[in-house]
């Protein structure tokens, strides 16, 4: 097998150079798959494969929110392959940045169809708040905003509770106690006195439980968020606060561009967020679903039928019919 592998390997960067690609070709040649599904859903490899193996069932899943199309629109002719997301959003992204694709198809986020399928019964404690963390200690301007604003969310939240609600709130880390960054994002939360705070470790879908489990959620653009806000849960948007200077303003822009009113936070200060969580908690769950209908639908599709169900579906009257 290595000397197969070697020989492929010398053949793909005969034909394609020094590459990462050959590399990934190479071992496809060896091992010869009917079908290849990746989660890196905006890596050039997979369109790049789709191209090489036009034989070969090529499926990216999508497995996060998109600002943009990653290295999709880094090549002139670029073809995506098989490409399940969570809603006509990423549609209208592969048209926006003109990225050509095999078929798309709308399911809604498999990771958290795999917990619905795993956890029937969930509790619904009307007397916490969700924070989504996205802290991340690695420094550039737009991260460095990131953090700032989490920041100043999380401050306006603490003081809203103290003055208004005295809700438990509970955090979903991003990391845990195995992350290098776990004791940063622990005393990044800890500024906060006289409220009911609980870390929650990032470990076997517990920020999928957490949320779920919430009242309302607030989070600045995360994935999770998303996911949430598709399941109908009440959900409070930060991200388009970012600052005009900001290259990424645009991207946010144009991500959040379908949300209602109610749900997006239109700046830092403390009256707006007041003003946005007590509506949000004082609005009756059939108005607020009523509301949020038709971004709920285009973000983050929902059916009966979980995203592993009908990716599978499709792999077997693909290959296997």
């Amino acid at each position: 097998a290595k000397v197969l592998f070697f020989i492929r390997l010398f053949v793909r960067v005969t034909q394609f150079g020094v590459k990462y690609k050959s590399l990934i070709s190479s071992i496809v040649d060896v091992i010869n798959p009917r079908v290849i599904i990746s989660f890196i859903d905006t890596s050039l490899i997979m369109g790049q494969l789709s191209s090489i193996f036009p034989q070969k069932l090529i499926i990216s899943v999508q497995n996060g929110a998109r600002l943009h199309m990653g290295g999709f629109h880094n090549e002139k002719q670029f073809l995506a392959p098989h490409y399940f997301t969570f809603g006509e959003y990423e549609k209208d992204l592969l048209k926006k940045y003109n990225v050509k694709y095999q078929s798309h198809k709308a399911v809604g986020s498999v990771r958290f169809g795999l917990f619905l399928e795993k956890n029937t019964r969930i509790k619904d404690n009307r007397s916490s708040v969700c924070f989504i963390s996205q802290f991340n200690s690695s420094i550039n301007g737009f991260k460095e905003d990131g953090v700032k604003r989490l920041k100043s969310v999380y401050s306006n939240l603490i003081a809203w509770n103290n003055e208004n609600e005295r809700r438990s709130i509970r955090v979903a880390m991003r990391n845990n106690k195995n992350d290098n960054d776990y004791i940063n994002e622990v005393n990044f939360f800890r500024l906060s006195r006289g409220s009911d705070i609980e870390l929650v470790d990032n470990v076997d879908y517990s920020s999928y439980r957490v949320g779920c489990e919430a009242l309302v959620v607030v989070t600045v653009d995360s994935t999770l968020g998303f996911e949430l806000f598709g399941s109908g849960k009440k959900v409070l948007f930060c991200g388009t606060t970012i600052g005009n200077e900001f290259s990424q303003k645009e991207n946010v822009d144009y991500l959040f561009r379908k949300m209602p009113d109610i749900i997006l936070l239109d700046n830092l200060t403390q009256q707006d967020f007041d003003n946005k969580m007590n509506a949000l908690i004082n609005m009756k769950d059939e108005e607020y679903l009523r509301q949020t209908e038709a971004a709920r639908k285009y973000y983050m599709k929902y059916q009966k039928s979980p995203p592993h169900k009908i990716i599978s579906d499709f792999i077997y009257d693909k290959v296997l019919i």
